[in-house]
């Protein structure tokens, strides 16, 4: 994409920033424009912590007065937290002179679950927060493709077939799902397994390691990322989506699979567990290895049971996780940040002036 310029993709506009230094994404543009234009705008949406471009725009929304909402997007979870390794005390160092800092000083912290707010008491953050979830596109559901073609395509015929979809990342509980497979095959023998996903650094050879040593070559299908109709091929092809994470925010994938009727084992650790559970949309585990299997078992066996699970997840899908009514609820949090951070510079400017009274506010539309 060409850099420093705004380009308009899908009606809306985008800025690209050539990158000095890969590992914190430093941007000299980048840092160039939110210099220069950070000002013009009424609130800054800040997506991520621990690169560059998020600590760099919180620190001059601040330093410029203008409001700030920060997404944390999972990262603040205490399972990373118990991570120990050189790479992680690093983070904690950037964290304490960096990005706690800019939570604390925030004018709101976006959570996309209350769980994840939960999880996050333990940091005592300052400032408020709230909770509205991701949402996907319903419409790209409405219509789905025919059942059979990744099927045909893996000769898997009318096998039952177990579906993970992810990054093949520590955190999906790919260790937990291998072994808990190895037990399905033991109840089941003609189940298979799809793992579909782009690999991160080295983890795809660790997950085939512990397939090639439980012998699962021929039920467990690596078919790398998909994308677009593949995607949704996926889910209808599958009987049953399974995410034993050890930590996800909220998680896309689970949402996806409920759009497409598709019924889900995830773990207590996904942050949606409970909406999931409340609607009958999946079987919730903990991050068990014997649970996983049961869960996977039971379903497997239960083409009923699948069935209204599966049309109880798109039901929840269409009430709680579509854009219509997130972009409604994001938009009253930002107009209520925005008069927050009004109120306050009048409070400010009225104590200034030793009066009692500050000036009358405005609203504008967003």
């Amino acid at each position: 994409m060409p850099p420093n310029c705004f380009v308009e993709q899908d009606g809306v506009q985008f800025r690209y920033s050539s990158v000095q230094f890969r590992p914190l994404l430093v941007s000299i543009d980048l840092k160039n424009y939110v210099d220069g234009h950070v000002a013009e705008y009424d609130i800054v949406h800040i997506h991520g912590l621990y690169r560059f471009p998020p600590t760099y725009a919180a620190y001059q929304a601040h330093r410029q007065g203008v409001p700030y909402i920060i997404r944390p997007h999972g990262s603040l979870d205490p399972y990373l937290f118990d991570k120990s390794s050189r790479s992680v005390s690093l983070k904690r160092l950037y964290e304490r002179w960096f990005d706690l800092p800019n939570l604390h000083r925030a004018s709101a912290i976006h959570y996309t679950a209350e769980e994840e707010r939960e999880r996050v008491a333990f940091l005592k953050l300052r400032a408020p927060s709230f909770v509205c979830p991701n949402g996907i596109d319903f419409e790209q559901y409405r219509t789905l493709p025919p059942r059979g073609a990744l099927r045909a395509r893996l000769g898997l015929g009318n096998a039952p077939l177990v579906l993970f979809l992810g990054r093949l990342h520590f955190k999906k509980g790919l260790d937990l799902l291998i072994p808990s497979f190895d037990e399905v095959r033991n109840k089941i023998a003609h189940a298979q397994l799809v793992i579909a996903g782009p690999e991160n650094d080295d983890y795809g050879e660790k997950v085939r390691g512990w397939v090639r040593k439980r012998g699962l070559q021929d039920a467990v299908h690596f078919v790398g990322p998909l994308q677009g109709v593949d995607v949704l091929q996926a889910y209808v092809d599958a009987d049953v989506f399974a995410l034993p994470s050890y930590t996800e925010n909220f998680g896309m994938a689970v949402a996806e699979a409920m759009a497409c009727a598709l019924p889900v084992v995830i773990s207590d650790q996904v942050n949606i567990h409970a909406e999931i559970a409340q609607a009958g949309a999946g079987l919730v585990t903990r991050c068990d290895v014997d649970e996983v299997a049961s869960s996977l078992v039971n379903l497997l066996c239960d083409t009923e049971g699948r069935r209204n699970m599966g049309e109880a997840g798109r039901r929840l899908v269409q009430e709680k996780y579509t854009w219509p009514g997130i972009v409604e609820a994001l938009t009253r949090e930002y107009e209520a940040v925005i008069e927050r951070h009004r109120s306050a510079g009048g409070a400010k400017r009225a104590a200034q002036l030793g009066t009692k009274e500050a000036h009358p506010i405005k609203t504008g539309s967003l």
